[in-house]
């Protein structure tokens, strides 16, 4: 679990609030406020507080990329520590069962009339049985009922020590990459809620020409997307995979989590989702595994060219790659935005488009 610290994000939080005070003097936004202006001064202050909104948000969703990394790279790790503890645990098992086999087979040879040496702490130790007159004593009490060399009970207890070295090592890295994720988190936080600060105060001072000029934009990016799809369809590829029969149901349960709201590193179905939470969600739900991130869904899926893209394939932006949708045909895909947004259907921007990926 990543521990967070409220007081700590509390404090991120105000200091973006203030931060975000400072940085609208001299801005667009300060620009926006003083003098009505002409209605050409006003749709270039709106085109460039949009502008200024879309970049900020990019830096948000690479920050919440590195997050998530972060994040998977922590679950891969508690995956590690408990097949370790495992190990451990069944080590323990084994040297345990092997002393109370020496020890009976000692006390045999002592009724016998064996040695006479001191047997409990020669048979009780699990820190080092190297001592050759050990060794030698154990041995020759040992074979003569078959239990083994005491070389074997050495083995397991040097095992049993590398377990041990590698369980503290892992839980130390551990410990590193919850802090590491707490303060990506932390910063990605605060660096939304400027975003947030600095919507709002446009919505206030120009509420209705910023939303004519969004929706606009992505009337004219849907035409776009559409358009650009429709000269795929005639595309043809010999060496690419057919798309996966399980495509449908991917998409289906993608859909079905439309107006979910974003959280950096979510995986919540009805509750939550980032972009990658999303789409490893829905073809886990079609019976496809595939990696966590963006960027690791990238690097671990089959590649396709763009013209070839189908409904059900992933699209990848951002360089590096910190963003990742669903598509689901005629230049649409569904995807969770970034914070203070919801899982909802939004036009391609094929120009932004890094790479496509087909899971199977």
């Amino acid at each position: 679990m990543i521990r967070r610290a409220s007081g700590r994000r509390r404090a991120s939080r105000i200091s973006a609030g203030a931060l975000a005070i400072v940085l609208f003097a001299g801005s667009p936004l300060e620009a926006a406020r003083v003098g009505t202006g002409t209605s050409d001064d006003q749709q270039r202050r709106v085109n460039q507080i949009i502008n200024e909104l879309d970049r900020l948000g990019e830096q948000i969703d690479a920050m919440g990329e590195t997050y998530a990394l972060a994040v998977n790279d922590m679950e891969d790790l508690q995956v590690e520590i408990a097949e370790t503890e495992k190990r451990i645990a069944e080590k323990e098992v084994e040297l345990s069962a092997m002393q109370a086999e020496m020890k009976d087979v000692a006390l045999k040879a002592l009724i016998r009339g064996g040695s006479t040496n001191s047997l409990s702490t020669i048979l009780s130790s699990t820190s080092s049985l190297s001592d050759i007159v050990r060794k030698r004593y154990l041995t020759s009490s040992a074979l003569n009922t078959g239990v083994g060399n005491a070389d074997a009970l050495q083995g397991v207890i040097d095992e049993l020590a590398k377990e041990r070295a590698k369980l503290e090592k892992q839980r130390a890295k551990a410990e590193q990459v919850a802090d590491y994720a707490a303060a990506r988190l932390s910063a990605a936080e605060a660096l939304a809620a400027e975003y947030e600060a600095r919507q709002a105060a446009a919505e206030l001072e120009l509420g209705q020409l910023l939303r004519s000029e969004r929706q606009r934009r992505e009337q004219a990016a849907l035409e776009a997307a559409q358009a650009e799809a429709a000269k795929f369809k005639g595309s043809k590829y010999a060496n690419v995979a057919p798309p996966s029969s399980k495509a449908g149901v991917a998409i289906r349960a993608a859909l079905n989590q439309l107006g979910v709201r974003y959280r950096f590193g979510a995986k919540s179905p009805g509750s939550a989702f980032d972009c990658s939470g999303l789409t490893s969600y829905a073809w886990g739900v079609a019976g496809v595994g595939i990696p966590r991130t963006s960027r690791t869904q990238y690097a671990g899926l089959n590649r396709i060219p763009t013209a070839a893209i189908q409904p059900g394939d992933l699209i990848f932006s951002g360089y590096p790659i910190h963003h990742v949708g669903m598509y689901l045909g005629n230049g649409q895909m569904v995807h969770a935005p970034r914070t203070g947004d919801v899982v909802k259907v939004s036009a391609v921007y094929w120009s932004r488009v890094v790479g496509v990926a087909r899971p199977r």
